[in-house]
C-alpha cells in the first residue's frame, strides 16, 4: 500500500513539469495550429457542452493534465522499478 501511495505522489509530483513539457514541445504545438488535430477532440467537446463545459480550451487542457498525470506515473513506476532492481543488485552482490 504505501509503494503505491508514494508512486501516487511521485506522479502528483511529477504532473506539472510533464504538462508544461507536452505545452512546449514544439511539434505538438504545429500539430495543433496548422493541422486538423482539433477534430480529434471533436467527442470530448460534445460531450463537455452537453454537461455543461461551453470553454473548449478547458477540455483541452484537461485532457492534457490526464494524460500527463500517466505519462509522470509511467516515469515514476520506471524509476521505482529501476531503483528496486539496483538495490536487489547491490544487496545480492
Amino acid at each position: 500500500m504505501k509503494r503505491k501511495l508514494a508512486l501516487a505522489g511521485a506522479a502528483v509530483l511529477l504532473t506539472l513539469p510533464v504538462y508544461l513539457a507536452l505545452a512546449n514541445f514544439r511539434p505538438l504545438q504545429d500539430l495543433f495550429l496548422y493541422h486538423d488535430a482539433w477534430k480529434a477532440f471533436t467527442p470530448l467537446f460534445w460531450l463537455g457542452n452537453t454537461i455543461g463545459i461551453q470553454d473548449d480550451g478547458a477540455i483541452v487542457e484537461t485532457t492534457m493534465f490526464v494524460v500527463s498525470f500517466f505519462i509522470a506515473l509511467t516515469i515514476a513506476a520506471l524509476l521505482a522499478r529501476g531503483i528496486a532492481a539496483i538495490t536487489r543488485q547491490r544487496n545480492h552482490a
